[in-house]
């Protein structure tokens, strides 16, 4: 099965909006941490002074754990919780290993932002689409999660890629929302199952794109490795969507920003 797509630009989605809230940086307190995969850990942090964190559903902030240099790292909690919840994958060395590995509970974090553009459209009334791939779940979940909880009565889907089943984390809380949200349905995808498998199998963007005969009206959101986005933003694009309706942020290693700077 091929992941070719139509060719496509990616939007840009790393600008902080205009009326995003004001960028701020905070001592956070490590309040729960979970594994979620193997390589998985889902983060979640306290501000230290009680104020709130304000972002608005699929930004991101900079994380500086223990003196490392800051990575960036999407919110994957909705703006009105106390804390601040992020998945942070394992990605050999750095702070994503620290994050994941020896991190422990009651450490102090600290956390720049809210920054990012690709926010969840708050006056859209029309369905919305959202794909994940990987711990690109974590904005989309706050997206999801953010526009059900503020009553929007529209259809709302997500799609959520990962290579094999061992990969996939939070399904059962998506199964749920989706029991007690009739409008909200949550379909799982598995690229390379390895055997067999009950679970939908491919691309997740060709998956998306095969659901629907039109896409015109839909607000698109996503969030995962760069490969994985502009290809289904190319299908997406197939299905009628307006470029303009697409939300995305591709998530790129520090490898791939030095390479994307050395060829500017």
């Amino acid at each position: 099965m091929s992941q070719s797509a139509p060719p496509t630009t990616l939007p840009a989605a790393s600008d902080p909006r205009a009326d995003s809230p004001a960028v701020r940086e905070v001592a956070c307190r490590v309040s729960d941490l979970r594994m979620a995969t193997a390589d998985v850990r889902i983060v979640r942090l306290a501000p230290r002074d009680g104020r709130p964190f304000a972002f608005a559903a699929g930004q991101y902030a900079c994380l500086g754990f223990d003196g490392l240099p800051c990575r960036d790292y999407s919110i994957a909690s909705r703006p009105d919780e106390p804390d601040l919840e992020f998945h942070i994958r394992d990605m050999g060395s750095g702070a994503s290993t620290y994050a994941v590995r020896r991190l422990q509970a009651g450490e102090t974090v600290t956390v720049r932002g809210p920054l990012g553009s690709a926010t969840l459209q708050e006056g859209h009334r029309g369905p919305i689409l959202a794909v994940a791939g990987g711990s690109g779940l974590a904005p989309m979940k706050s997206i999801v999660e953010t526009a059900l909880a503020r009553g929007h009565a529209a259809p709302v889907h997500l799609y959520f890629g990962v290579r094999t089943e061992g990969d996939l984390y939070m399904a059962d809380r998506f199964r749920d929302l989706a029991r007690r949200h009739a409008n909200f349905r949550f379909v799982p995808v598995v690229s390379d199952p390895g055997g067999p498998t009950d679970l939908r199998t491919g691309y997740v963007g060709e998956a998306a794109a095969a659901d629907f005969a039109e896409l015109a009206g839909f607000k698109a959101y996503l969030a995962g490795p760069p490969v994985m986005v502009e290809s289904a933003i190319g299908h997406l694009l197939a299905r009628g969507i307006d470029p303009m309706d697409i939300h995305a942020d591709a998530f790129y290693t520090e490898t791939d920003k030095l390479k994307r700077a050395a060829a500017r």
